[in-house]
């Protein structure tokens, strides 16, 4: 990162602190319109809004305005140095430094991709696959990924399908956990993505046998990968019951069995499904959690919770009226809450009409907090559902481990699946009859309750461990979920993209051109591309010819239609395109879009950029994962005017300080921007700043013979735009030099002055 000099005192700001991925702070400047820039070690951040009222702020430092702003915190790690600069288009300013606290997982689909193959590097790394994120079945895949993460490299991987929800689940919305969470939609370029960076795992640890669940194994794996296979409910059942038309419905089953064969480790979270699938236990393993308990709202009464996913087969409704009956028979005010997803919702409304106290989702970060401030914790109760022992039969609760982590006893209805838990401390096991008998033991413990070896995350990782030693690489069936995995299995070309400012590259041999033609002469095996963006109305103006295009409309509006299509290629093997974008918010998604299509990947890929390129702000995230070499072509500060003095600036100042190298076109340049304050002799004498001139590559083939006929005397020709910047007096006295000369002018001169 580049060392700037700073003028201090001109501007006063804070960055505040993270909320829901993103970062508050404000900034007030001693010029109106004063640009807040964000720098997380030396990267530009996206800016998600400025302009915000801030009260508070005017109140403190007694001036108007709106002065606040939000920044992206996706991807920022604790530690990581966040730099809030000022710029007001005639210098910049460092105004406040903040050490990152928290972290927050990467939430643009290339940062997610890198980050995973950064982790995948780990010669002992593990992934946790997971069918789906927007309801519960993430929250035993959430187990496993702490279990690892403990010990070794983990990352998350699951799929969203949108009749859940189009967000994470709720509890774990905010917890800094690493994963790539995939809309099932856009799976095919996720996978694209996967492929061009060549990404899998040594080891994937997959969360329930569901149809998607191997798929997505099947997606991050290569030819060496253990698979191993986990299992905490009677999945099967639950795909039977789902509508016939759903990926992950009862079609799937016999698919999800013969793919479940192929798999030679396993893991389980009870005892029933241990025995049936041979699997090592993993129970809902959890960290012992201490906590200060707040006094209880009515310390008068015994309250006994449940935080969780709210369905019939939990017997929730049975159990609010068995509480209310152990009451009267133990002669004890009983208090019964029941927190968390509610489906069918109308559970809630039939639950709070029995006296319970209810209320929605709780946070993962709060969950433990909460827990504690019950006296009892229960984990369910004894339907008389027809097909609820298909369920209980394997299904083993969750809160088992949340209560034993924070000391409290766990009321846990008899099935099979719980059997062996009878001897446990703090675990009080009850059939429906004999529910008080169990509320009144509990109660009467006298010990302390402390969290067994094998709910922790050690004793968890250790059965992991065995199941990782029996563990097979993916089986041939696995071939059947990824065909177009092995068609694409060729290697991204080394690429050189170069992207333009504007939208005439290859009709001047501007210095871009040169540049993209002597690389593609010097290595032919590299493809090299030069990129430009095009706005739709910019786009537009140009085919209307309209005034501030009209110069040069006819030669460029041809062009970008080439460029648009992908089939302009210059004669040196240099292809052009353009990326038609539709509004502002939409080019992060056709840049990525355009990047998966070409099979550009940070992997194999350079970039470098020209500045000052329009809407560039919008894929910082991606471009940071690039190696960017920024070529200074020119000084566009004395084009700009009081208003866009502050975008050029900001662009130039977050490109400078992010940039691997620079290259200026002339020493001129360099001392501008050395008295700017955006280099430093530090980076003259490092040297990260060069200066490469401006130069012409001519053709290679020799010039014809002058043929019988041919026109005698000496030709001059300029080529370039003949509307602005000419020195006619110049052209003019060229050709009084010699009647030998003759002048050849080629370009647009649609606005030419009148003489």
């Amino acid at each position: 990162m580049t060392k700037l000099s700073y003028r201090q005192g001109e501007a006063l700001g804070r960055i505040e602190n993270q909320v829901d991925g993103k970062y508050s702070g404000w900034l007030v400047g001693a010029e109106d319109g004063t640009e807040p820039l964000v720098l997380k070690n030396g990267f530009p951040i996206k800016l998600l809004r400025k302009d915000i009222p801030r009260r508070d702020v005017n109140k403190k430092v007694g001036l108007p305005g709106d002065l606040g702003f939000e920044f992206s915190a996706e991807g920022i790690e604790i530690g990581d140095r966040l730099e809030l600069h000022a710029c007001n288009g005639e210098h910049s300013w460092l105004v406040h430094v903040k050490v990152a606290e928290q972290r927050v997982p990467a939430g643009a689909i290339l940062q997610q991709v890198m980050k995973a193959r950064e982790v995948a590097t780990h010669p002992d790394s593990v992934a946790i696959a997971c069918w789906e994120s927007s309801h519960n079945p993430i929250g035993r895949a959430h187990v496993l990924y702490n279990v690892i993460a403990k010990h070794r490299p983990a990352f998350l991987f699951s799929f969203n399908f949108p009749e859940f929800g189009t967000r994470l689940w709720a509890p774990l919305e905010n917890d800094s956990f690493d994963r790539i969470v995939i809309p099932w939609e856009e799976r095919h370029q996720y996978f694209a993505l996967f492929q061009m960076v060549d990404l899998h795992f040594p080891t994937i640890w997959l969360s329930k046998p569901r149809l998607p669940t191997f798929e997505l194994a099947a997606r991050i794996s290569g030819k060496t990968t253990k698979l191993i296979l986990d299992h905490d409910d009677n999945d099967h059942h639950f795909s039977k019951q789902t509508k016939a038309d759903r990926y992950y419905g009862p079609n799937s089953v016999p698919l999800a069995s013969y793919l479940q064969q192929g798999i030679t480790a396993h893991t389980a979270a009870s005892a029933t499904l241990a025995e049936e699938c041979d699997a090592e236990i993993v129970r809902h393993a959890r960290a012992t959690h201490h906590t200060i308990t707040p006094p209880a709202a009515n310390p008068a009464a015994i309250k006994i919770g449940f935080i969780g996913t709210v369905r019939p087969h939990k017997g929730l409704i049975e159990a609010a009226r068995a509480i209310r009956v152990s009451s009267w028979n133990l002669q004890i005010p009983l208090e019964f809450h029941v927190y968390g997803d509610f489906s069918p919702a109308s559970l809630k409304d039939d639950l709070t009409e029995l006296g319970v106290i209810v209320q929605d989702n709780v946070r993962n970060a709060d969950l433990f907090d909460l827990i504690s401030t019950f006296d009892l914790v229960l984990t369910g109760f004894p339907t008389q559902g027809v097909n609820d022992e298909n369920i209980t039969r394997y299904q083993i609760s969750s809160k088992i481990g949340d209560a034993l982590a924070v000391g409290r006893p766990a009321l846990v209805p008899y099935s099979q699946s719980v059997a062996d838990l009878e001897n446990i401390k703090g675990v009080f096991i009850f059939h429906g009859s004999t529910f008080s008998a169990a509320v009144k033991n509990a109660l009467s413990l006298q010990t302390e309750i402390g969290l067994p070896h094998q709910f922790s995350f050690d004793g968890a990782y250790e059965a992991f461990h065995a199941a990782e030693a029996k563990a097979g690489t993916p089986p041939m069936s696995f071939s059947l979920l990824a065909e177009d995995k092995a068609r694409q299995a060729i290697a991204p070309q080394d690429t050189l993209v170069l992207l333009w400012k504007q939208n005439d590259a290859c009709i001047y041999g501007k210095r871009i051109d040169q540049i993209a033609r002597s690389y593609k002469s010097l290595f032919p095996s590299f493809r090299v591309i030069v990129l430009e963006f095009c706005h739709r109305t910019t786009y537009d103006s140009i085919l209307k010819q309209t005034f501030e295009f009209s110069g040069d409309a006819k030669i460029v509006g041809p062009a970008i239609e080439r460029k648009i299509a992908r089939s302009f290629r210059d004669g040196f093997g240099v292809d052009y395109h353009t990326i038609l974008h539709t509004s502002v918010g939409s080019l992060n998604e056709d840049f990525m879009a355009y990047l998966i299509e070409q099979r550009i990947s940070p992997t194999h890929s350079t970039l470098i950029l020209f500045p000052v390129i329009r809407f560039l702000e919008e894929i910082y995230d991606i471009i940071s994962q690039f190696r960017c070499i920024i070529d200074i072509v020119d000084n566009q500060f004395p084009w700009s005017n009081d208003q866009t003095k502050r975008y050029v600036g900001a662009q130039y100042f977050s490109l400078i300080s992010m940039a691997e190298t620079l290259v200026f076109n002339s020493q001129f340049n360099v001392d501008f921007f050395k008295d700017y304050g955006m280099i430093s002799d530090r980076d003259i004498e490092s040297g990260r700043v060069s200066v490469i001139s401006n130069w012409y590559t001519g053709a290679d083939e020799e010039p014809p013979e002058a043929q019988n006929g041919d026109e005698a005397g000496f030709n001059v020709i300029y080529s370039g735009n003949m509307n602005d910047r000419i020195d006619w007096g110049l052209l003019e006295s060229l050709t009084m030099i010699s009647d030998d000369i003759t002048l050849h002018l080629v370009g647009a001169a649609r606005r030419q002055i009148p003489r």
